[in-house]
């Protein structure tokens, strides 16, 4: 808190304090639980509510009237968390290995059902391809979504998995949740995943969870991503398994004891 309150803007305060009700347990929330927690009239909420809104930063379901930060939400996220020592130490370690190894590389965090990709690095003259920002519906067909998901606890995989879209981006992508169970549940014991083919035709990635070394929680993942004109499944599992997880595990300590990274 301020030591004095003289330029101290009390409505900001509640603008940033309402943006700051929404995570992972409260994706969504209505006008009346906001003025709870809040500790605002109705009609103050409203005009709050209504202003985040209008600027893009919440976004509003029509039928309920519950609202949820938006896209645009996220990117500004990412824009401030492109700016913080932590993604400067992240950036540091993904550049250290694409400087030795020439291997396109992402680091995404996970945001409900997306994956929000918060640093990138492409590997010179290779065949690769980029992914958005944000990918949508791409936890089972993403070698950073599955090792993702392979990083929760057995209840909350079981849960994630019965309410995934399993939609299909490829011939490969797999759609059987009980084939995906057992993927992940591999991916749990080797500590990394893998997909062949089944987010993008002719893209390998291998992938490995960002933990929260504090919390013991799954937050993201990190990911090579490799042409099949360049490498089989096989060569990318031998040679680079052992990489991504020492990336992985270097990336996780740098996440400070609040477990402010992304997301988290």
């Amino acid at each position: 808190m301020p030591t004095s309150t003289s330029y101290f803007s009390k409505s900001l305060e509640k603008g940033l304090k309402i943006l700051a009700l929404f995570n992972r347990e409260t994706p969504a929330l209505s006008q009346t639980e906001i003025a709870s927690l809040v500790d605002l009239n109705m009609t103050s909420t409203y005009r709050y509510i209504n202003t985040l809104v209008e600027m893009g930063y919440l976004e509003k379901d029509e039928t309920t009237k519950r609202v949820r930060p938006s896209i645009f939400c996220l990117a500004f996220c990412n824009n401030l968390m492109r700016a913080t020592d932590h993604n400067r130490f992240i950036k540091a370690l993904v550049d250290d290995v694409h400087s030795r190894c020439n291997i396109t590389i992402d680091v995404a965090l996970s945001v409900d059902d997306d994956m929000m990709r918060i640093y990138h690095r492409e590997a010179a003259d290779t065949l690769t391809y980029s992914l958005p920002d944000f990918t949508r519906n791409c936890l089972h067909n993403t070698a950073l979504g599955k090792a993702f998901l392979s990083s929760l606890p057995a209840d909350e995989l079981q849960s994630r998995i019965a309410n995934l879209q399993m939609t299909a981006k490829t011939e490969h992508t797999i759609v059987d949740r009980d084939v995906l169970k057992n993927q992940l549940l591999l991916a749990k014991t080797r500590k990394y995943a893998m997909t062949v083919e089944e987010f993008l035709p002719g893209l390998i990635a291998i992938a490995a969870p960002l933990i929260n070394p504090h919390t013991g929680r799954g937050i993201g993942a990190v990911s090579f991503d490799f042409s099949v004109l360049q490498r089989s499944p096989e060569e990318v599992e031998v040679q680079y398994a052992p990489l991504i997880i020492e990336l992985a595990a270097k990336i996780s300590a740098t996440i400070p004891v609040e477990g402010r990274l992304g997301s988290v």
